[in-house]
């Protein structure tokens, strides 16, 4: 209700309910004090409010007075209901709680916050403005015979992404020092070096990661490593990933998520700080397909995160047209693989300046058997 006063019908229609012993209705919110007893009183004026074309719903307000006799005051509201098509809910006062039951019961949502029905309004109204997108990325199938059940080590996760055209950085795998060294020779110099490993998906928790390594440091590294994991993890790695250093881009996160609505994906603020600020948007997955280009677009707009996008303060401009072919692809994934597809997540995906595209640097798959 975002109306102070209702329209001049609708104040005269309350105000014929007045009999001089309750405050005046003709105002929002409408107080009806002591209606929980006056079943006729309160039937009225919540018809008359819902056949206003002032108001799109009505949040009633239940408080102690319902107590006496909650079945009147339960009663009168669910006589209302099939009057209107408009959203009827409850704030149920803490002093009444079995009132929220009993109104649950009855078809009128009952919330203990008068916060949750807010909540529940702007859901609503997000909901009825969704609608399934008219078009939808093909799903071009990918061979995924090879691919095993359970949780995938990094390097399979991304092998998995690079077949469905998400572009991830250039890597090794090695178990030996020597074998990294090698490894960070003809990745360029500076390299990332993490563990290799199904059972362990955060490895930075166990000291798992270590960046900006050069070709004579990784391989002692390597070594300590490997002392630190089975010391913090209780299982010593044997295979390593040594990794190129991706920098000068922004960090996303890209997942999806399965509940009963469908398969969602995910776009968010990625990196250690993730779970910290929680900048995400999501989209269902349309019935047939992936995601379309456009969705792609606007979920990356969507993000608090956009300006750093964008050429915040002088910051170079992202390639958000390679992000948004990578959203669209790693929803073709989903698409494709469907609910053997249990878990799915990049985190980081760099995205970097302009012309230069996007890397995933790090991945978790989980498939079905």
């Amino acid at each position: 209700m975002t109306s102070v006063w209702p329209g001049a019908a609708t104040a005269e229609a309350l105000r014929a309910l007045q009999t001089g012993d309750h405050p005046v209705l003709d105002r929002n919110p409408i107080d009806v004090t002591l209606a929980g007893l006056q079943p006729e009183l309160l039937r009225g004026a919540i018809n008359i409010l819902l056949n206003s074309p002032s108001y799109d719903a009505l949040a009633i307000i239940v408080g102690s007075s319902s107590l006496a006799m909650p079945e009147l005051m339960a009663g009168a509201i669910q006589d209302c209901l099939p009057n209107s098509d408009k959203p009827v809910m409850a704030y149920v006062s803490p002093h009444a709680p079995e009132v929220g039951a009993l109104l649950t019961q009855r078809g009128v949502p009952a919330f203990a916050q008068a916060e949750s029905c807010t909540a529940a309004l702007g859901a609503m109204l997000d909901a009825g403005n969704w609608q399934e997108p008219t078009s939808s990325a093909p799903v071009a199938s990918v061979a995924l015979e090879d691919m095993p059940a359970g949780s995938l080590d990094e390097a399979q996760a991304k092998q998995l992404f690079t077949r469905f055209g998400v572009p991830c950085a250039r890597e090794l795998v090695v178990t030996t020092p020597s074998q990294a060294a090698s490894a960070a020779r003809e990745l360029g110099g500076r390299v990332v070096l993490k563990i290799l490993s199904a059972e362990i998906t955060h490895k930075s928790d166990v000291g798992g990661v270590a960046v900006n390594l050069t070709p004579e440091t990784v391989g002692p590294r390597l070594q300590a490593m490997a002392s630190e994991v089975e010391t913090k993890a209780g299982l010593r790695p044997q295979r390593f990933l040594v990794q190129e250093m991706v920098g000068g881009g922004t960090e996303l996160i890209l997942g999806m998520h399965h509940d009963v609505l469908g398969t969602a994906i995910l776009l968010g603020m990625g990196g250690v700080t993730a779970e910290l600020f929680k900048d995400t948007t999501m989209r269902l997955l349309p019935s047939h397909g992936g995601l379309s280009r456009q969705e792609a677009l606007a979920m990356a707009k969507e993000l608090k995160t956009w300006p750093l996008l964008d050429g915040f303060r002088g910051r170079p401009k992202a390639d958000v047209e390679a992000l948004a072919t990578a959203i669209v692809a790693f929803s073709q994934m989903a698409a494709q693989l469907g609910p053997r597809l249990i878990e799915a997540e990049i985190n980081p995906l760099f995205v970097l300046p302009a012309g230069q595209g996007v890397r995933a640097a790090d991945g978790v798959v989980v498939l079905a058997g």
